[in-house]
C-alpha cells in the first residue's frame, strides 16, 4: 500500500472501528480511514471507492467476513484484505487465508502488527 491510500474498516464494534482509525490516523497519518458498521454498507462503499486495503472482522451479524471476502474479491479482486479474528480462532483464520486474504490479526489486535501488515500490502 503506497504512504497516501485509501483503508476501508468493516467492523459491527463501533468502539473497535474507532480504536482501528484512530490507531492508523496515528501511524500513517497519509492515509485515508473510512469505516463501515457492516458488510452490506461496505460492499456498497467498493462499488464507489478503491481501496489501497480493507480491514474486516470475520464475525458480523448477516454477511460475515468470510461472505464479505468472497464478494470482494469478485467486485475488487487486487485489493488486499486483512481479517480480524477472535483468540484462538485458527480454523477461521485459515478459511480466510485459503479465501484469498493476504493477512489476518487475531484479537486483542496487535496494533504494531496490523500497521506492518497494511504497509507490506
Amino acid at each position: 500500500m503506497t504512504a497516501e491510500g485509501q483503508v476501508l474498516i468493516v467492523d459491527d464494534d463501533t468502539a473497535l472501528l474507532q480504536a482501528l482509525s484512530e490507531t492508523l490516523h496515528l501511524r500513517m497519518p497519509a492515509v485515508t480511514v473510512e469505516t463501515s458498521e457492516s458488510a452490506p454498507a461496505a460492499l456498497e462503499r467498493l462499488r464507489a471507492t478503491e481501496y489501497d486495503a480493507v480491514v474486516a472482522d470475520i464475525k458480523m451479524p448477516g454477511v460475515d467476513g468470510l461472505q464479505l471476502l468472497s464478494e470482494i474479491r469478485q467486485l475488487r479482486p487486487d485489493t488486499p484484505t486483512l481479517l480480524i479474528t477472535g483468540h484462538g480462532e485458527h480454523d477461521l483464520a485459515v478459511q480466510a487465508l485459503r479465501g484469498g486474504a493476504h493477512d489476518y490479526v487475531q484479537k486483542p489486535i496487535d496494533r504494531e502488527y496490523l500497521v506492518g501488515s497494511l504497509a507490506c500490502h
